[in-house]
């Protein structure tokens, strides 16, 4: 596999564009049948009603029952058991379903599940809170079926299952990080990262936009996040690289050339020193411990 197959959201499926949808599981388990590792373009929200197995996302494994919520943004990489037994629902949408609706643009990476920081893509909602969000998804569901679907009403929905949601979080000692949640220089520079990091490594370029100086942004950085601004960039990319080593069989050139690296040797050399492995020693390992 030359790169990680994308999973895009299907817009017409209903017709006219539509950009959001609630899928079945067993809607969609023929695909992961087929390609089991996936990037995901747009938002995805899965409740798992029944099962308990392992899903990876971005190199994290995760065991998986019923009652979980698994938050996904775009860009994520998930690899799912190729037979999975897992049931349950998705809520699966794109950005631009809200960009009309929302003073706030922002209103999306404002949630602390759909942050590119969030600590852990799982949510455990409460059985109550979990059944409700559920006969939403039916409410949905049905919406979609009729002949004159209502936009306004599928994004009404969708918004109030993204508030009970971000209540949740609002409750859990997760957000005792709320300090560097509301930090806009901080929020700003994860959003940038998120959306450059692929093409751009340089510190000075999200200063930059920011219109605050390197060390200052540095300065933040460490404060709220215990780390550097190079290094959470890199760590980023080195997660990327990670997915393209383990799910991909690019070459290491092929691999730097995509991450915007001066040469093979220089990505080699940062991999190393930031994974503690060379990039074929990691991929060797990586291959080896999924065959036990």
């Amino acid at each position: 596999m030359k790169s990680i197959h994308k999973y895009n959201f299907f817009r017409k499926k209903y017709g006219a564009p539509l950009l959001a949808d609630v899928v079945a599981i067993s809607e969609f388990r023929k695909y992961i049948q087929k390609t089991p590792t996936h990037r995901l373009t747009y938002f995805d929200l899965t409740f798992i009603t029944e099962g308990s197995e392992y899903i990876t996302i971005n190199q994290n494994k995760l065991l998986v029952q019923g009652g979980d919520v698994i938050c996904s943004t775009p860009g994520d990489v998930w690899t799912w058991e190729r037979n999975t037994a897992l049931e349950g629902f998705a809520l699966v949408f794109e950005e631009d379903f809200f960009q009309s609706f929302f003073i706030n643009k922002l209103y999306l990476k404002e949630l602390n599940f759909l942050k590119a920081d969030r600590l852990s893509p799982l949510l455990r909602p409460s059985e109550e809170l979990f059944t409700e969000i559920l006969e939403l998804f039916t409410k949905i569901r049905n919406e979609l079926q009729v002949k004159d679907i209502s936009e306004h009403v599928i994004r009404a929905l969708v918004y109030l299952v993204l508030a009970k949601l971000n209540n949740i979080e609002k409750g859990q000692a997760i957000d005792a990080l709320s300090e560097y949640h509301n930090n806009r220089h901080l929020q700003g520079f994860i959003n940038l990262v998120e959306e450059h990091y692929l093409e751009i490594h340089d510190v000075q370029f999200y200063a930059d936009k920011l219109f605050i100086s390197a060390n200052y942004l540095n300065k933040i950085v460490r404060e709220l996040l215990g780390t550097t601004s190079k290094k959470y960039i890199a760590h980023k990319i080195v997660q990327e690289a990670k997915n393209l080593l383990s799910f991909t069989d690019m070459s290491i050139a092929e691999i730097s050339n995509q991450l915007k690296f001066e040469s093979p040797s220089y990505f080699t050399r940062f991999f190393k020193r930031s994974a503690g492995l060379k990039p074929k020693e990691f991929r060797i390992g990586n291959k080896t411990s999924k065959n036990t």
